[in-house]
């Protein structure tokens, strides 16, 4: 997972709610801004990127600052990027220091809604998305990044409504889709892309309606019949529907993903690796297929050489192996694909317990 974590930030967000509702009540605040909800993933900042942490139990001090009969205790949290950041940036509101009322954004305690720019920022002091409110609603230009600075979107909006020319990218700055809104419709011409710059589909929006190509239509339908069929658990005809949609279009990465994943839930590990290796050459960064890619390969393992205790036209019963060795060159190819699907955001608990089990 290669990231290195401040345990202690780690051990003060974790124990955030009990503090908030303990007698000894503890508020964090992280570059001045007051922290009300658990962060989750968001809490995590690196020990580099760490300026100072300040410990206040004074109660004067407490006062001065606002809090007094709030809170026993304030934690400062102070990163590196806030203290290098200019005087007029840290004037420029926070939509974490907002609440909504009635759909409108408005600084804590004003009385009306908030007018003029705003900036947020990962917890790590970095920026995070930045836009314009108009009467606590979005106006103009709206940015939102990712984690490494990396644009994830630009829209534009009109009362608080998608409006205009709206871009979408890949956290590694290849853009992922484009096209344009109008009071919060897609309209004309949109654009989608693989994270390779591959161009991957086009489709036209007029009068409300999505307009494909001939056989985009029938592949898009097959892919949604098959899906449904995965989910009532009928392998067998969703992996036929989606050889009929292969016959239509190679060019989708979704194909081979869910083809692929009704494959490793049929047991057919090698045919579900084959579909995944086509997914990610279309699109290299799919977490879900690196994720799943991962535990084919893993239950290939588990359930080679097991026995069959029962089976019938709907299910197999295999037994597993309790002493399971998976050989160097898999196991690095299966810790390959776990790290790159969790670097990409897949962090669910199948995935870091596989990490801690297989690849620490």
């Amino acid at each position: 997972m290669n990231r290195t974590i401040l345990t202690l930030l780690s051990l003060l967000f974790c124990t955030f709610c009990y503090s908030q509702q303990s007698e000894n009540r503890t508020l964090y605040i992280v570059d001045s801004v007051a922290i009300y909800n658990d962060p989750g993933n968001d809490a995590n900042i690196k020990k580099e990127e760490l300026d100072s942490i300040v410990v206040i139990t004074n109660a004067d001090r407490i006062k001065s600052l606002g809090y007094e009969g709030k809170f026993e205790k304030l934690i400062l949290i102070f990163t590196k990027a806030y203290k290098t950041r200019s005087s007029e940036a840290k004037k420029i509101p926070t939509t974490k220091s907002m609440v909504r009322v009635d759909g409108r954004w408005r600084l804590i305690d004003a009385d009306t809604p908030y007018s003029g720019q705003f900036i947020d920022y990962f917890m790590n002091g970095k920026i995070q998305g930045e836009g314009t409110l108009k009467d606590g609603l979005l106006d103009g230009s709206r940015t939102v990044y990712y984690a490494n600075g990396n644009k994830e979107y630009n829209n534009h909006y009109r009362n608080g409504l998608p409006h205009g020319e709206s871009k979408e990218y890949f956290g590694n700055g290849a853009l992922r889709q484009q096209g344009s809104f109008e009071d919060n419709k897609e309209v004309g011409l949109w654009q989608i892309y693989y994270s390779n710059g591959k161009p991957k589909l086009e489709v036209n929006h007029l009068k409300g309606k999505q307009v494909f190509q001939k056989d985009v239509g029938k592949f898009l339908i097959l892919l949604e019949q098959s899906i449904d069929l995965f989910r009532k658990g009928d392998l067998k005809t969703s992996i036929q529907k989606l050889d009929e949609a292969e016959k239509l279009n190679q060019n989708q990465a979704e194909l081979y993903f869910y083809r692929g994943t009704a494959k490793l839930e049929s047991m057919e590990f090698e045919g579900a690796i084959l579909d995944f290796d086509k997914a990610l050459l279309l699109e290299p960064l799919y977490k879900e297929v690196l994720s799943n890619r991962a535990f084919a390969r893993i239950r290939k393992h588990e359930f080679k050489d097991g026995r069959v205790l029962s089976k019938n036209k709907e299910m197999t019963i295999v037994t597993t192996k309790t002493d399971l060795t998976i050989p160097d060159d898999e196991l690095q190819k299966i810790c390959a694909d776990l790290k790159a699907a969790y670097e990409l955001g897949d962090d669910n608990k199948m995935v870091v317990d596989a990490i801690t089990k297989y690849c620490n």
